[in-house]
């Protein structure tokens, strides 16, 4: 049941609607590539914010799916982006991977530690919830800010 509730909270946060504000695809939505590199002060920029939250997603995902050793590198937490496209599709795509690792997590281990970490999966997995709307809110900050440059 638990399982189903958080799997909800990540659809309604990634595709809305969302309590919080717009979810992350809205927050997306009329972003070109241009504006996607843009830093309009000193701050990632969207697409370095999109792929940070795909890595940590990715992280996730592979931790639910078993993968004890798997830790997101320095190079993977704020990569160089080049293809915006390309950013999107790996944001979508970790949408999928996540649900689907969830959907399959044992129920019963939710509130087994995380190995190698100081939390639980339920704490890791609302965790990432909290994370995308964070950086959600940095994107729709920087989206208004590009606008108006």
């Amino acid at each position: 049941m638990e399982i189903n509730n958080m799997a909800a909270l990540l659809e309604k946060t990634f595709h809305g609607p969302a309590w919080h504000g717009p979810s992350v695809r809205e927050s997306l939505e009329g972003i070109d590539a241009q504006m996607a590199s843009r830093k309009p002060f000193d701050s990632h920029s969207i697409v370095e914010l999109v792929l940070h939250m795909t890595a940590w997603r990715n992280f996730v995902a592979r931790r639910l799916d078993g993968d004890s050793m798997y830790e997101v590198s320095d190079a993977e937490n704020f990569p160089t982006a080049t293809d915006w496209e390309r950013a999107l599709e790996n944001l979508k795509e970790s949408q999928t991977n996540l649900l689907a690792a969830l959907k399959k997590f044992p129920e019963s281990k939710l509130f087994a530690t995380v190995p190698n970490r100081k939390y639980d999966f339920y704490t890791m997995v609302h965790g990432l919830l909290q994370h995308d709307i964070y950086h959600t809110g940095q994107i729709v900050l920087l989206k208004k800010q590009t606008k108006t440059d």
